[in-house]
């Protein structure tokens, strides 16, 4: 049976992340991306180049939500679309040079939201949480 608390917990601790980062975003979110669009751009920059049902199937999203999302970073000048070197009628996304700058600043928005959140935990403990997520 699943742990309740634990959903609890980490439902918490997410909940805190994102009131965090809302609270912060004029200082980080020059494109003005969005959750949604920050969540695009990070997921992207770990898979790319990717086809759009692959970005939405790792993000549960449905394609036409997806389609929309992507086309918003494409007029931003985030991700670009190229042709797919093994289909030559589908295409890749990719992050453009702006795009990784902007994945750049947004890890280090959330690296300093969970920093002050871990704050009453010691060393030791963050390495063990370091590790325990790093497990999962």
């Amino acid at each position: 049976m699943p742990d309740i608390e634990i959903a609890r917990l980490v439902d918490r601790f997410m909940r805190r992340i994102n009131a965090s980062l809302n609270a912060k975003a004029s200082t980080f979110d020059h494109h003005r991306v969005g959750p949604h669009g920050g969540i695009l751009l990070l997921t992207l920059a770990e898979i790319e180049p990717a086809r759009l049902q692959d970005l939405a199937l790792i993000m549960a999203r449905d394609k036409g939500q997806m389609s929309r999302g992507v086309q918003a970073l494409e007029r931003k000048g985030l991700i670009e679309r190229i042709a797919d070197p093994a289909d030559a009628r589908a295409s890749l996304l990719r992050l453009t040079s702006e795009g990784r700058e902007t994945v750049i600043t947004l890890e280090h928005a959330v690296a300093e939201a969970i920093d002050r959140i871990l704050t009453p935990l010691s060393d030791v403990e963050r390495r063990a949480l370091k590790a325990l997520l790093q497990a999962v």
